[in-house]
């Protein structure tokens, strides 16, 4: 047991390392903030690639580069269209993403070769092989792509390790054999459907679909695209270098199957010159692998970093010098997150995005066809609405299917009543809404977000903090004859209360009539939405309603009653909840923790929370524990 004179000592060291370290984490965005001002451009770059101590070191001395950290590519490229930033490193498909928004706001200006392909034009190129006895010379060359039926694939597969997008990988696939759209089987095996229709026979190796389950019944029914790997059992090669690309070729070479697709330097790795085999052209002609121009499929473009186009001419310049020759420690640092494992390539001509990427691909991502009943996501207004045209647009670069169109609504409820009547397909709400999505519209959660714990929803009982501590609520059994504020009826608040009182006998566990049972609970409350039929398929009746709004107050009038849901009603949502309390209408309200955290309009330490024990909080505001809480949920569904 430590004494008591131990236990002081520990909790001032520790008071003054939380002291030291919020000090200089200020100290360091201070910092940043002055290199910044001094700086001419600003790079974005992901929170992932560049933390603080990598930003302020390429922003010392006199350096021309600041940082702006963003979530990922896409914020990036929202960053440069609108001014708030200069630069930005992006791979082929985060531009091709961002070409389907700013496709004249941005422009390459230097690409990024591997340190083992500088003399590489593109990235990777796809290519199709094929043994040269089988070419059948005399045939016209669309011909030769059809005889490709019942010819056995061998194809890389799909794995982690795979550099290769969806997109890509069933790119020949879909070429040689276009989809044929079936209505009685799922998008997936409507896809597998039609491989084994076509090629009757292959080697598919890695999940075919997210879902383990999902992925090992439809191995089993169709067996026949595993039926040409080293392991049939597990549907693998027995090579596991290079992505399978290794694999494929010797099945090939095996006789397994009569056509692989694979990345262009692996055959010329594995075959070199052979004059065994032959490339398969998208035109259905054939070269040798001698040839010094192979016919590729698929040509990926190298990573670039791309700027604002109204500054391009002028920044290029100056990137290209610092990061050929980093012979400051600004220039050092930053190189070290762009040139990780590349160098940098001047493209001498000025390509916008379009004239970029098109060398090697097709950037008509409209072209893109996808089986399966397009997915109707219902939005709430124009940020969510943008946010889903981003996913949508991101699916069909990657080749994810299937489609997805966003339809704006104007509220929560409004999505909930187009999904319950069959306009719309899916939304994400807040989990405050989700017993009313099961309960009043009968919808149901197909995923929930993961949150890091400090993201979850907490629900905290809170009392206003007295002058003279003589609290009128100090345990649960206060509660009984008091004044209650709720953020919203049917929401995460309102049921927690619902919890504590049954499981502290405050109200019967018999009934689910929770209205009447709180009405006869409290002598007042402020409970908006109660009189609202988007909250309840029931009507409360009248007089129970009446006292469970009795306490609401007009914004503008104080004198008039409402229970809207809405910011006229004074005390409608969790901010609202806390001013019910704190002046003096309600005893005690319930909120989510979240939403009233980063308020400055309140002071924590004017409220006390009421544990889930039953006994008051230590010490005022909201920093208590998940024992004290009433409830923690994930964010949303």
């Amino acid at each position: 047991m430590w004494k008591n004179g131990s236990i002081a000592s520990v909790r001032i060291k520790l008071s003054l390392d939380i002291a030291s370290k919020s000090a200089m984490r200020n100290l360091v965005w201070v910092l940043l903030f002055v290199a910044a001002a001094r700086a001419q451009y600003k790079f974005c770059a992901p929170i992932d690639v560049v933390n603080d101590n990598t930003c302020l070191a390429l922003q010392k001395g006199d350096s021309e580069v600041s940082c702006l950290r963003v979530a990922d590519s896409a914020e990036c490229s929202i960053r440069l269209a609108e001014g708030e930033a200069h630069f930005g490193v992006f791979t082929a498909e985060e531009l091709l993403l961002a070409y389907q928004f700013y496709p004249l706001k941005i422009q390459p200006i230097l690409q990024l070769r591997h340190n083992d392909k500088q003399l590489e034009e593109y990235e990777f190129q796809t290519v199709a092989v094929i043994r040269a006895d089988l070419t059948q010379a005399s045939l016209p060359p669309g011909e030769r792509l059809k005889r490709l039926r019942n010819s056995g694939f061998c194809h890389p597969g799909f794995s982690k390790s795979q550099w290769w997008n969806d997109y890509i990988l069933k790119f020949f696939e879909n070429s040689v054999n276009p989809v044929r759209c079936q209505d009685d089987v799922t998008v997936i095996e409507n896809e597998v459907r039609n491989l084994r229709n076509f090629f009757g026979t292959a080697c598919r190796p890695g999940d075919w679909a997210a879902d383990s389950t999902v992925d090992q019944e439809l191995k089993k029914k169709y067996p026949e695209l595993c039926a040409l790997c080293d392991n049939k059992a597990e549907c693998k090669y027995n090579t596991k270098q290079h992505h399978g690309h290794i694999g494929a070729l010797q099945c090939l070479e095996r006789g397994n199957g009569k056509v692989a697709y694979v990345a262009l330097n692996y055959v010329q790795e594995y075959f070199k010159r052979n004059e065994s085999y032959q490339f398969l052209c998208p035109s259905g002609t054939v070269l040798p692998l001698s040839t010094d121009n192979p016919c590729a499929w698929l040509k990926q473009p190298w990573s670039v970093i791309a700027s604002r186009k109204d500054i391009a001419d002028t920044l290029k310049p100056t990137l290209l010098h610092g990061l050929k020759h980093p012979n400051t420690p600004e220039w050092k640092a930053l190189s070290s997150v762009i040139q990780v494992d590349s160098q940098v390539y001047d493209i001498v001509e000025k390509p916008s995005i379009s004239s970029y990427l098109s060398k090697g691909r097709d950037i008509d991502i409209g072209n893109i066809q996808t089986c399966g009943k397009r997915i109707r996501w219902c939005t709430i207004g124009d940020l969510e609405t943008n946010k889903c045209k981003w996913v949508a647009k991101a699916a069909k670069t990657l080749g994810v299917a299937p489609s997805i169109s966003c339809l704006k609504s104007t509220s929560t409820f409004q999505c909930l009543r187009n999904i319950e009547e069959n306009h719309t397909d899916i939304m994400v709400i807040d989990s405050n809404y989700g017993y009313l999505a099961r309960t009043v519209y009968g919808l149901s959660t197909i995923l929930y977000s993961e949150t890091e714990i400090e993201k979850n929803s907490i629900t905290l009982a809170v009392v206003r903090e007295p002058r003279d501590e003589n609290y009128p609520i100090k345990s649960f059994q206060d509660i009984r004859g008091k004044k209650a504020c709720f953020p919203e009826y049917g929401g995460l608040s309102w049921l927690s209360f619902i919890y504590a009182a049954r499981i502290n006998n405050l109200i019967s566990s018999k009934s689910c009539d929770y209205p009447s049972l709180v009405s006869k609970l409290l002598s007042g409350a402020c409970t908006p939405g109660i009189e609202d039929s988007d909250h309840s398929r029931t009507a409360v009746s009248p007089d129970i309603a009446s006292k469970l709004c009795s306490i609401c107050k007009h914004q503008n009038d104080t004198n008039v009653q409402t229970c809207a849901v809405n910011e006229t009603n004074r005390y409608y949502s969790d901010t609202g909840a806390l001013r019910c309390i704190l002046e003096g209408t309600g005893d005690i309200s319930f909120i989510e923790k979240a939403n009233v955290i980063n308020d400055v309009t309140f002071d924590i330490n004017m409220y006390r929370v009421l544990c889930k024990n039953g006994s008051l909080a230590q010490n005022t505001g909201f920093n208590v524990d998940e024992i004290c809480a009433l409830s923690v949920t994930i964010d949303s569904e």
